[in-house]
């Protein structure tokens, strides 16, 4: 039953983030961004609260602290001390090459971040048996 959960939580993380690919990625050639290439991923940083979910488990009010580790990925770590910091840290590769949303999808999971309304999702990957993967969406505080 858990992983039907899970299943289905990851299967609405990337369709929303394919449609949010498909609808951001047709720019107008007559924008006025000069070099669409600069925008970074520090945007993407900061504290988040939102709702975690561990193996079921709903962790609401959440906490999860984003940094960025160089020029191309981001530390997702939910906050010490608390009934959800069992998950594990993860850093991901991400870009913001339009100006629009920093994400990125690779072996340690998925980041979406979008500027305009400040929300993040996260979904995390095991790597190993005794790490602990989690689904986070939230806002930007």
């Amino acid at each position: 039953m858990k992983v039907i959960g899970i299943s289905k939580l990851m299967s609405r993380f990337f369709l929303m983030l394919a449609l949010g690919s498909i609808f951001f990625s047709c720019k107008n050639s007559d924008d006025d961004d000069p070099a669409p290439g600069s925008h970074g991923i520090e945007v993407a940083t900061g504290v988040f609260k939102g709702t975690m979910k561990i193996q079921g488990q709903d962790y609401y009010n959440a906490i999860v602290n984003v940094s960025k580790t160089d020029d191309a990925h981001v530390k997702v770590q939910p906050k010490s001390g608390e009934a959800y910091s069992t998950a594990t840290s993860k850093t991901i590769n991400v870009t913001n090459s339009a100006g629009v949303s920093v994400s990125g999808n690779d072996s340690q999971g998925s980041f979406n971040y979008m500027i305009s309304s400040k929300s993040l999702q996260i979904s995390t990957q095991k790597a190993s048996e005794n790490e602990v993967a989690f689904y986070f969406e939230g806002e930007k505080q």
